[in-house]
């Protein structure tokens, strides 16, 4: 096992303030903050006390809150202590949410760490393979790896020094939590609720006393508040710096990596200078020598012709057209998605299609139409001498002609298993249907309907928020590199990502015509290339479920959100309808009204 397969994996979810959210009190937290955080709450908060104030001095609360508002500032006092306590409950969320992120982000470095490490390890390797047993470049590692492994993640409770700083810890503790909150309202209804029954007759309305005393405590809370505002702000200073320090490891990393890989550079470069030449000797003489097989086999006699002669007696430049090809052989077998490598395997073996060999044998024809000049002019291995009527446009040749170049190349593998190369392909071509089996108006329809799926479901909840398209953005991205099928590949790569909307563009606007793409870019699929329908039947779901799991919707004051509602759900089941040839029109059209309705 290599040192990479035991690398630790960077965490791959990002730690939110919502993760702190655990829990009745947590979500009770959460909406009370977001409702009480918010212009709105403003609004409502000068509405309420201007009115107040307007009917207690010339309305009918005058007899009963008169001037100086004496119940208007005791319920000023309770609402600024229960303010006081969520804000303190918001700051522990806030504290508990940074240490988390200070974990993640040391556990991240260290596992950067531990591949950029692997990494060195294996440019050194190289680095003794291609320097004979001396390291090409001495460095040492950033000075701050060391340090990092035994110093800890800061955390907010690391600040907290001396006698003033663990009283203020204790405070921040017992004081930031739901059931002070609770303990602290609780507390004035009771105390209300008392004077009023006659139960107590220290404090009657407007409840002095209990003014005073929530006075006092705010006074006490927003100390701790601005104490545990100057801890936040020292244990984010110190993640901040350490933030910097593995920046510059890492960049210091990858300034050692960019010298090592230019001195390998150097070497391997002086190293495929003399393999090039060396193979491409090689292959010229095994095309020449296919060449003159062809000929014996066609009944010319040996040497009739210039380019028929031995090796070792031919022109110069009839050697250096035999080079030439065999320098290009290599991106013909590109154009086709293949390439020559040394044989590994001898049973790998490659039969072009009749298709391949078509278009290499084209590309061949072309060049020589570019390049022939002179008497002999080298072709690929197995053709047979051309003539200078036969330099017209490839489709201009006659059948006669095009079958003998077509039989030369399928020589190509022979040739090079005779100097020790093999023909793989990569994939990259010939896997499967792409874009050029499609008309340019098919092709237009099938990226269409990518978007049209996830923009289906973006608008199920009214409007496509910018996450849902973000995520639909994102997975066309990704897939553009490293879906497995080629269709879906280009398709993901050939998108403009246009999502056809207009301001003021809802569901019911646009699901009719949106399933109708589906519905032709699925017909078209099935016609052009049936195999690659399941596929593209999977890719337009995984578009419709990644939109639909993109943020989290419903509930109230964020309350019972889940990341799937119902309206997305049927919107989706639409989309799949729409792919099922048989029942698309009757059952896409029926899930797009029912969602509509």
């Amino acid at each position: 096992m290599s040192t990479a397969d035991t690398v630790t994996d960077l965490q791959q979810q990002p730690v939110t303030i919502a993760d702190e959210q655990v829990g009745f009190n947590g979500a009770f937290a959460a909406a009370l903050t977001r409702a009480a955080g918010s212009m709105p709450a403003l609004y409502v908060t000068l509405a309420v006390v201007g009115g107040w104030m307007a009917l207690a001095t010339w309305g009918p609360l005058h007899r009963v809150d008169p001037y100086p508002f004496g119940f208007l500032l005791f319920l000023d006092n309770v609402v600024q202590l229960v303010l006081c306590l969520v804000i303190m409950v918001g700051q522990r969320v806030l504290g508990a949410a940074a240490d988390r992120r200070a974990v993640q982000t040391y556990e991240n470095a260290e596992a950067i760490f531990e591949r950029v490490a692997d990494l060195q390890a294996h440019l050194d390797r190289h680095d003794r393979t291609l320097g004979r047993g001396v390291s090409l470049l001495e460095s040492s590692p950033h000075p701050w790896i060391e340090r990092h492994r035994v110093q800890p993640p800061p955390q907010a409770i690391d600040q907290v020094t001396g006698v003033n700083g663990r009283i203020a810890a204790w405070l921040t503790q017992r004081l930031s939590s739901m059931w002070a909150f609770y303990i602290a309202a609780g507390t004035q209804v009771v105390w209300i609720g008392m004077a009023q029954l006659g139960l107590q007759r220290f404090d009657p309305y407007p409840f002095a006393f209990m003014s005073f005393l929530s006075t006092l405590t705010q006074l006490i809370f927003m100390i701790v508040i601005m104490v545990g505002q100057d801890v936040l702000g020292q244990a984010a200073d110190r993640r901040s710096e350490q933030t910097l320090l593995d920046a510059e490891a890492i960049l210091h990393e990858c300034r050692r990596m960019k010298s090592r890989l230019l001195a390998q550079d150097r070497v391997i470069d002086s190293l495929a200078d003399y393999t090039s030449a060396q193979v491409t000797g090689h292959l010229a003489r095994a095309i020449h020598q296919s060449r003159l097989e062809a000929a014996l086999d066609d009944g010319q006699e040996p040497g009739s012709r210039t380019a028929q002669r031995p090796w070792h007696e031919l022109p110069e430049v009839q050697k250096e057209a035999n080079l030439l090809q065999a320098r290009q052989l290599g991106d013909r077998l590109a154009a086709i998605g293949c390439l020559m490598v040394p044989t590994s395997d001898p049973d790998l073996t490659v039969a072009f299609t009749e298709e391949e060999a078509q278009v290499l044998a084209r590309l061949e024809h072309e060049h020589r139409s570019l390049e022939r000049g002179a008497d002999g002019a080298a072709s690929l291995p197995g053709q047979r001498d051309g003539r200078q009527s036969d330099l017209v446009p490839w489709d201009e040749l006659s059948d006669h002609t095009r079958a003998q170049a077509v039989e030369a190349v399928r020589r190509v593998p022979a040739v090079l298993a005779d100097v020790g190369f093999q023909v793989l392909r990569t994939g990259q071509s010939a896997d499967g249907a792409g874009e050029l089996d499609f008309t340019p108006e098919e092709w237009a329809t099938l990226g269409k309907s990518l978007m049209a799926a996830g923009v289906l479901v973006a608008l199920a909840e009214g409007v496509a928020d910018p996450e849902e398209i973000f995520a639909l953005v994102k997975l066309l991205r990704e897939a553009s590199i490293s879906h497995p099928k080629r269709l879906i590949r280009e398709l993901a790569e050939a998108s403009t990502f246009d999502t056809g909307l207009r301001p003021g563009t809802r569901y019911t606007d646009y699901w009719r015509p949106a399933l109708q793409v589906i519905r032709e870019a699925t017909g078209i699929v099935a016609h052009a290339a049936p195999d690659e329908l399941a596929d593209f039947r999977a890719f337009l779901m995984d578009i419709t479920a990644t939109v639909a799991d993109a943020n989290n919707e419903g509930g109230f004051l964020g309350l019972g959100a889940r990341p799937r509602v119902p309206n997305e759900v049927a919107a989706m089941e639409a989309v799949k309808a729409a792919t099922e040839l048989d029942q698309a029109e009757d059952s896409s059209t029926s899930a797009g009204r029912e969602q509509a309705s």
